[in-house]
């Protein structure tokens, strides 16, 4: 019989073999119970309120049909089938058959394993890897093209995504900085994009994703590179699943990545979020063959790839790899005991990290004029104090604006942006922890799977397996490092989103011992039913099922389709109306200032220029000796005016 990678305990030497005793029986019921406990616990007074509701009302089926909660009543339906999963036996193939025991032993094999002994695939299973590979592949690429093409040719929505634009347009005409309008820079403040001091015009973010970017912004197509990641990624994922536990978890944490809702959406932001998984993904799945072969080439490769996902996302790539750098330290003090191996895993795996962050410095030094005060730090002290990381952050900032104001410095602060932040208590910090994980079940495999996901694998034990428990840690350390953040995220969760990979493979792990364990016991059925919970999630997700439930995914597209669709009027506004070569100042509207039109191309170069609209610093008089070879427009958002400059009145 071949190895279980299924089961719960080490044998002596150090594999897992099944169990075949009443304990492991006993363990997995308590697991599931607990699982369906959890469940229970949010979605009984849920039902229960919208229930009392509901028989109060005067046609009870039609308040039903309209208060339809696809969180739980979905799955309060779902769980009432439970019972029957449980009682059905029988079988749509034979057991017994060359074709079940075939495809068995396909989903238990494609470990990653060091021994020299092992034997090797069939030419025909090696083929059925490679085509699944490249079927998760183009099944991530093809869900997050698909949401990309849902807004044509809008462009995009976020403050942060026009930072990410102006940086790799910056690097691909071969700088780092830009020189800055000198006679009135503040006329082209931008939001996250540094304009303080000369030849220092510049993005406030870390390079990784403006490197990542600009290839793709120079064939024209910067969207494609989103793609490209999305699958990319989860490529990675099947590969690191297989090599964990096999195809069978391979195969669904690789599809349920690839079919997220939330990673589809973020796929369509420019943002740093799919550039970064690219790191992250390199660095689990080679970190975990660094844990079985010891072989330096997997120490470098995961190294190079968490330095990468830092320098797109360097929060999150700490979050991540925080309880594997404890796990890789705590293994060169006991297990790694003589002293060359030690020495070559900590080079291989410290190399490449230290290396970026050495690069890091003439970095800041060009944009800063410090090696030591990275863009975004800067960004933060001048324009955004406010928003400063960690507790009483509103109180912190206005602090230091007042320290600074002492010493007769004027800091030049976004007043109305800075002024959005909210003071975080560590009450509020659980109040976003909370929205954060109901976000992230959401934007996942819905809050209830996701949760039953969590408690079952908690509950079922994987002593002795670190490659099963740092998963999990890294979801614990990712939340925990951005709890003393005010801002819940972007849709609640964009700060803790790399976790919805982590939560697939936990997902797709319990199923494979749930599956196992349950055709073991002849209630194969029961597996079948716990497959069906991120189904239901997914269902909800893409579809629309009226009057019960709208598409979640559509929900998501059409929050960011309005954003885009105001910068698109906008342009479409003043392109018009203005005859190039212009300037266009814009006098916002400050009831709304989540949307900031000022953008323009690093260089100032473009024949339609925005500017800020700052009577009280510069006459129209002044303005058209600043810039002579120009027409001059006024973009008046308060009163939805468009004029000649020449017309308007500060």
């Amino acid at each position: 019989m071949p190895r279980n990678p299924c089961s719960f305990e080490p044998t002596e030497e150090g594999r897992y073999t099944r169990l075949e005793n009443l304990r492991g029986s006993r363990r997995l019921g308590i697991a599931f119970l607990a699982a369906l406990l959890a469940m229970g616990l949010l979605l009984v007074p849920t039902e229960w309120a919208l229930w009392k509701f509901v028989l109060a009302q005067p046609q009870p089926l039609v308040a039903w049909m309209a208060n339809f909660n696809s969180d739980t009543s979905l799955y309060l339906m779902w769980l009432c089938l439970l019972p029957l999963a449980w009682k059905l036996r029988f079988h749509l193939v034979d057991e017994q058959g060359p074709l079940a025991r075939q495809v068995e032993e396909w989903l238990q094999s494609g470990h990653y394993t060091s021994k020299p002994t092992r034997v090797a695939a069939s030419t025909g299973e090696c083929w059925l890897n490679r085509a699944l590979f490249c079927l998760v592949m183009i099944a991530g690429f093809v869900n997050v093209h698909q949401v990309q093409s849902r807004f044509g040719d809008l462009p995009p929505a976020f403050h942060d995504e026009y930072s990410y634009l102006f940086q790799a347009e910056t690097f691909l005409a071969g700088r780092v900085t830009n020189p800055r309008f000198e006679p009135a820079p503040e006329l082209f403040d931008q939001v996250h994009v540094l304009n303080n001091q000369p030849e220092r015009f510049a993005s406030r973010y870390f390079p990784g994703t403006g490197i990542w970017l600009s290839g793709f912004l120079a064939m024209g197509l910067p969207y494609l590179g989103y793609a490209v990641a999305q699958g990319l990624f989860c490529g990675m994922m099947f590969q690191w699943g297989r090599d964990l536990a096999g195809n069978g978890v391979g195969l669904l944490a690789g599809l349920l990545t690839a079919l997220l809702p939330g990673m589809a959406i973020f796929g369509s932001l420019l943002l740093a979020h799919q550039p970064g998984l690219i790191g992250l993904g390199l660095f689990l799945w080679m970190f975990h063959r660094w844990l079985v072969s010891r072989a330096p080439v997997h120490a470098l490769l995961a190294s190079g790839g968490l330095a990468f996902a830092m320098l797109c996302r360097p929060m999150t790539a700490a979050g991540i790899g925080l309880p594997y750098g404890v796990w890789f330290l705590c293994l060169l003090a006991v297990d790694i005991r003589e002293w060359k191996p030690r020495l070559v895993a900590l080079a291989s795996l410290g190399g490449p990290l230290l290396l970026t962050l050495a690069c890091l410095f003439p970095y800041n030094q060009a944009v800063t004029g410090s090696p030591w005060v990275s863009p975004y730090q800067q960004y933060t002290q001048l324009h955004t104090p406010r928003h400063v990381y960690g507790y009483y952050n509103r109180s912190r900032g206005e602090a230091w604006i007042a320290q600074q104001r002492r010493a007769g410095i004027e800091l030049p602060v976004a007043e109305h942006y800075d002024r959005w932040a909210q003071e975080l208590t560590p009450l509020g910090s659980l109040d976003n922890l909370k929205q954060r994980l109901l976000a992230s079940g959401q934007w996942t495999i819905g809050i209830l799977p996701a949760l039953a996901g969590l408690v079952f694998f908690l509950a079922i034990g994987q002593r002795g397996r670190p490659e099963w428990w740092l998963p999990l840690a890294a979801i614990f350390s990712l939340h925990l490092l951005h709890l003393p953040y005010w801002y819940d995220g972007i849709m609640h969760w964009h700060y803790v989103f790399e976790s919805a990979p982590l939560l697939a493979l936990i997902y797709a792990r319990g199923t494979q011992l749930l599956a196992w364990n349950c055709r073991r016991i002849g209630r194969h059925w029961v597996a079948a039913w716990w497959l069906g919970l991120p189904m239901l999630g997914l269902l909800t997700a893409y579809t629309t099922f009226e009057p019960f439930w709208s598409s979640t995914l559509s929900a998501g597209v059409g929050e960011l389709r309005f954003a885009r669709e105001r910068h698109a009027q906008f342009t479409h506004w003043i392109e018009s109306q203005s005859e190039a070569p212009a300037v266009v100042f814009i006098r916002p509207d400050e009831a709304d200032l989540h949307l900031d039109f000022v953008v323009n191309s690093p260089l100032l170069d473009t024949p339609l220029l925005r500017a800020h609209w700052l009577p009280e610093k510069y006459s129209i008089a002044e303005l058209q000796r600043l810039f002579p070879g120009r027409n001059l427009y006024l973009a008046d958002l308060v009163e939805q005016r468009f004029r000649p400059l020449n017309a308007a009145r500060p």
